[in-house]
């Protein structure tokens, strides 16, 4: 039997066997509680007990919003958890600019065929008015990836800024683009990443860049569609604490008070 499978069909525990696991525990384990010495085990236990925890402060907050604000519906507005990190905004890296600008200038004899744009119809969800307030307390963690990806640009998307300025060279596409890298970035980001998002027009941006949607985001979405006046109580997590709580909706965010931890 697999160490974290159940043990038994019903996910019964035997007596003095793992609550994680079901492995017998040893005399040593019974003394300390119900869970075994894997480390799976106690790390997935402390994960368990961390998340129980959390969601008890977020109620905590969610009520005393409820009662700051006489809205009891504020107490049971659905929970959306975002990861927090940090802003430490700095130069780009004259050797990333380098490496964006030579892969944008190979992007013009790139000759495999483009990958097919999405349909919007066939989006499930659609965006809400909630995108804006949620991804700006989220502060773009999925723009990670385009500092490797280099945004993510494809050739018509060159393309689609040369058809408007005819006679331009394709080093002019590129030069338009780098213009458009701030004088400061998110550490580790991508390069259009600024302190107030992302520096480039939203017809300028790759189509993963306009159409991605993580697992947050799509859950607001989903709420927005069924109720467009949701309201959703976001909570920031850092080691394994809520350390920021908001309220969001379609007319924006509201941040929560939550002890000694930032405030979004």
């Amino acid at each position: 039997m697999s160490r974290l499978a159940l043990p038994d069909a019903r996910g019964a525990r035997a007596p003095g066997c793992c609550r994680r696991c079901g492995q017998a525990l040893s005399a040593l384990a019974r003394r300390r509680g119900d869970l075994c010495d894997a480390m799976d085990c106690r790390r997935l236990a402390a994960d368990e007990l961390a998340r129980a925890r959390r969601a008890v402060a977020m109620d905590n907050v969610r009520a005393a919003a409820a009662r700051a604000w006489s809205d009891p519906a504020l107490a049971a507005a659905p929970v959306v958890w975002l990861r927090h990190h940090a802003e430490g905004f700095e130069p780009p890296d004259p050797a990333e600019v380098a490496e964006l600008r030579a892969c944008l200038l190979a992007l013009e004899d790139d000759d495999r065929p483009p990958a097919p744009a999405a349909d919007d119809a066939a989006r499930d969800p659609p965006s809400s008015p909630m995108d804006g307030p949620l991804c700006a307390l989220c502060r773009g963690r999925c723009c990670h990836f385009g500092l490797r990806g280099h945004a993510f640009l494809e050739p018509r998307d060159l393309r689609g800024w040369l058809d408007g300025h005819p006679g331009a060279a394709w080093a002019d596409a590129v030069d338009h683009y780098l213009a458009h890298v701030p004088a400061e970035h998110l550490e580790s980001s991508c390069l259009f990443h600024g302190a107030r998002g992302c520096t480039l027009p939203r017809e300028r941006r790759s189509d993963v860049c306009n159409r991605f949607a993580c697992d947050e985001l799509a859950q607001l979405r989903r709420l927005a569609a069924a109720r467009p006046e949701a309201v959703a109580a976001v909570g920031i997590v850092a080691s394994q604490e809520l350390r920021g709580a908001a309220l969001v909706s379609a007319q924006g965010s509201r941040a929560l008070p939550v002890g000694d931890g930032y405030s979004p």
